[in-house]
């Protein structure tokens, strides 16, 4: 079975690599992770190769993204009151932290609702697009590259990412902690010079 979906995805190449991240920035529940380490494991790319690649992929997510994000712009008028207080939070959100969040959070599990966040937050579109692209353009390429290093089996993949998630959480805290201090400092010494 598995040597059929190879064959099958290997037919089908980058475009079927591209589609594969239109519909994960879409927000539609699908596999991406499964497949897009298959297809890197199939197209078995170089450096550079990767680099083309995972910059290819993460304009395609972009793209998609800007589909939830346009729908929460335009469903924002049927959100009830209470939800409203929660987009309220979130926009706070953004106003303390910037709109780095939406790049933060890419490579995490919430990043496909980060769009919604920002479309009802109202985000600049050019500027929900960059940051996400800038956001999801590691994952794409780490993601490409473990798929060739584990000849795309996601078994072999899990069982790494089981070894060192912990490792891999401490260095995203790590990440955000130096983004929201920074942030902080930034805001206190503009606090302190008004």
């Amino acid at each position: 079975m598995f040597e059929q979906i190879i064959e099958w995805l290997g037919a089908i190449g980058k475009p079927g690599l591209y589609m594969v991240m239109l519909l994960e920035g879409s927000s539609l529940p699908f596999p991406g992770v499964i497949l897009v380490l298959s297809f890197g494991y199939i197209l078995s790319p170089d450096y550079l190769d990767t680099a083309f690649l995972a910059l290819n992929m993460s304009i395609c997510y972009s793209l998609a993204s800007l589909v939830p994000y346009f729908l929460a712009m335009k469903l924002e008028s049927l959100i009830s009151k209470k939800l409203k207080k929660g987009l309220d939070k979130g926009k706070a959100f953004f106003n303390r932290f910037g709109v780095w969040s939406i790049a933060l959070s890419r490579p995490l599990g919430v990043g496909n609702y980060i769009s919604y966040i920002a479309g009802m937050s109202r985000i600049n579109v050019l500027k929900y697009f960059i940051l996400t692209l800038i956001g999801i353009y590691p994952w794409s390429y780490v993601m490409i590259f473990l798929g060739d290093y584990f000849n795309g089996s996601y078994e072999a993949f899990k069982g790494f990412f089981d070894t060192y998630s912990t490792y891999v959480y401490i260095a995203a805290g790590i990440v955000i902690i130096v983004v929201i201090v920074y942030f902080f400092y930034k805001k206190s010494k503009k606090d302190f010079t008004s």
